[in-house]
């Protein structure tokens, strides 16, 4: 199933829960958009569209390149000896380097650990979960464990913390329907798939 499938599915499920709390435009709006990333998010084990966004090559290899430049400049002009060569590398290193070694796995597994570390300083556990569930997910073929009922349920524990940090009603349900959305979606049942969804992994390899 396509990417802007699964979009238009999670956004349903995040419109269906808003009318059912009955929640005012902004609050609806919200939900929506949490939506289409709840049915957008199983899909991070491969290169779909949530997927190619954290994992943009442009921004990282700028972002690491800027920081080479300012460790590179820093080793020039404030250390001396070894330590200066040796940040000069480093720097050189971060500018030239990930464009020919980090592939998009990597990059994806580098951000889920830098989500996860913000989450511990900040004390926010659904972005810390959240680091954890990418990590997990670049390390998982495509429909692996994000496609199944323990994906669902660590995805549902996000949900819970999300909607007690945005103080939201209807979060949780917006967040678990969504997901939901997409593993449904995937269905072997459906003519658009040729493959099924692994709902009991790892205790099953049985496709539904």
């Amino acid at each position: 199933m396509r990417g802007s499938t699964h979009a238009v599915l999670g956004g349903a499920a995040g419109m269906a829960v808003a009318y059912w709390q009955q929640t005012d435009s902004t609050t609806a709006a919200s939900l929506i958009g949490i939506g289409v990333l709840s049915g957008l998010v199983p899909d991070l084990d491969v290169n779909g569209k949530l997927s190619n966004t954290l994992t943009s090559r442009k921004w990282k290899y700028g972002l690491l390149a800027l920081i080479g430049v300012l460790l590179a400049s820093d080793s020039a002009f404030s250390e001396r000896g070894t330590g200066q060569w040796l940040g000069i590398l480093l720097g050189a290193g971060l500018i030239t380097l990930p464009r020919f070694f980090m592939k998009k796995r990597t990059i994806l597994l580098i951000t889920g650990f830098v989500i996860g570390g913000a989450g511990m300083m900040l004390n926010e556990r659904w972005i810390l979960l959240m680091g954890i569930y990418i990590c997990a997910a670049a390390t998982q073929p495509h429909r692996g464990i994000t496609h199944s009922l323990i994906g669902l349920i660590f995805f549902g524990y996000i949900g819970f913390y999300l909607e007690q940090d945005l103080q939201i009603s209807g979060v949780l349900y917006t967040c678990v329907a969504g997901y939901a959305s997409h593993l449904f979606a995937d269905l072997k049942v459906l003519p658009a798939n040729r493959k099924g969804v692994k709902w009991f992994q790892p205790f099953s390899k049985r496709e539904f």
